[in-house]
């Protein structure tokens, strides 16, 4: 069949992922982004399970108030949705919030408050020590004001329970915590959401993917379905897809990088995998791995029935000076924890700028993706955690590291 429509071979499924590792190499820096989103990026590792929780006593307190899923004109004039949280802390030490779906608390953790939060003081104290700081230094989720409003990114559609506990100086549970449970309403879709839901071909003139956009989440996030698959590439990713955000503002779609699950790998002998879809940039090294989660790394932009999905720009700061460039190419990575490496899916990806040709509408903004959705872990529900807003598709920058082949 002409074109980009595929009909993969039974032999090209059956090709074993992860040979011909790409060979990768490290490099230290910072990053900002100039296709950016609000939020601080997160942290690509799934936290060890917890520690035994040796009858920790719980008491809950009065402490927390969702006041609602509001409207909110940030610094540069632009409308955003957040959630507004309202806290009456009333003691003398640091407090944490984090949230989570009820059907997600019963299966991951079997409604065991005192499970949840002790896995996710492990990941933050984990993450402090990588980075060689104080837990409480992370002020865009740890707290300590007493009577006080703040206002959290936006979450997606359903039910959750917010849950705030209380940690010491050392970051130490004390048992004190607080929860409220509320409900986030799905929006009607607007016209300009609606437009990007259908199914479209990407291409380079060289590589090529048919992709499904179907809604997530109306006037927020899009599940895209179908990178990685064709006969460019060898490992078809046709059990994965990954999400990418409406920003009302200028209308466009908007894809970063981003977490997807863990897993076991039995089949390679690789132990705890993460996976991952990631941007890499080409630089003196070659194409390098940009190791943050959610940095934009692509923006399609609408021109007519048809768009143009083109790289964002990423800042690094390195030893020797900083440096603006493009991204080169977007893909899905493994994380293997049993040798610390990133290793790729296919060593052939589509390089951007693609175009983007509109091949067929879809009748409803909420249809589910094609794609199977994705099992619960706890190190999902870590990674979705919600932070402090920070507005105006601002990313802010930290140290990580790159690795390039």
């Amino acid at each position: 069949m002409a074109g980009f429509l595929y009909n993969f071979a039974e032999t090209i499924n059956s090709i074993m992922r992860r040979t011909r590792w790409i060979t990768l190499v490290a490099l230290a820096c910072l990053v900002w982004t100039a296709c950016v989103k609000q939020g601080p990026m997160g942290r690509h590792e799934s936290v060890d399970p917890p520690r035994e929780v040796t009858k920790l006593v719980l008491s809950e307190q009065d402490w927390i108030r969702y006041v609602g899923h509001e409207d909110y004109v940030n610094e540069n004039g632009v409308l955003e949705k957040v959630e507004h949280f309202h806290f009456t802390y009333t003691g003398n030490n640091y407090f944490v919030v984090r949230i989570i779906r009820p059907e997600d608390f019963e299966s991951a953790y079997a409604n065991d408050a005192a499970e949840f939060f002790q896995y996710e003081v492990d990941a933050l104290l984990s993450d402090a020590k990588s980075d060689g700081v104080a837990f409480y230094q992370y002020t865009d989720e740890v707290f300590t004001s007493v009577n006080k409003d703040i206002l959290f990114n936006r979450l997606r559609h359903g039910t959750w329970i917010a849950f705030m506990f209380e940690l010491s100086g050392e970051g130490s549970l004390t048992g004190n915590y607080a929860e409220t449970t509320f409900t986030v309403e799905e929006e009607v879709a607007t016209e300009a959401f609606r437009r990007w839901i259908g199914d479209w071909r990407v291409s380079n003139g060289l590589v090529g993917y048919d992709l499904t956009v179907t809604s997530l989440d109306n006037n927020y996030l899009y599940a895209v379905d179908g990178w990685e698959r064709g006969p460019a590439v060898a490992f078809q990713m046709d059990q994965e897809h990954i999400e990418a955000e409406f920003w009302a503002e200028d209308g466009c779609m908007y894809i970063c990088s981003q977490f997807l699950g863990s897993y076991e790998d039995t089949d390679f002998g690789w132990g705890t995998v993460d996976e991952l879809f990631m941007g890499n940039i080409f630089d003196s090294n070659g194409i390098t791995l940009v190791t943050d989660e959610g940095i934009d790394l692509a923006v399609a932009v609408m021109e007519g029935e048809n768009a143009t999905l083109s790289p964002c720009s990423v800042t690094l700061s390195t030893g020797s000076g900083d440096y603006t460039t493009t991204f080169h190419s977007m893909q899905y990575y493994m994380w293997a924890h049993k040798d610390g490496e990133w290793h790729p899916y296919n060593e052939n990806v589509a390089q951007l700028p693609l175009t983007m040709e509109r091949i067929g509408t879809r009748s409803s903004a909420t249809e589910q993706p094609l794609a199977a959705l994705r099992p619960v872990s706890r190190a999902s529900i870590h990674h979705q955690q919600m932070t402090v807003h920070r507005g105006g598709r601002k990313t802010m920058a930290r140290k990580f590291t790159t690795k390039a082949r």
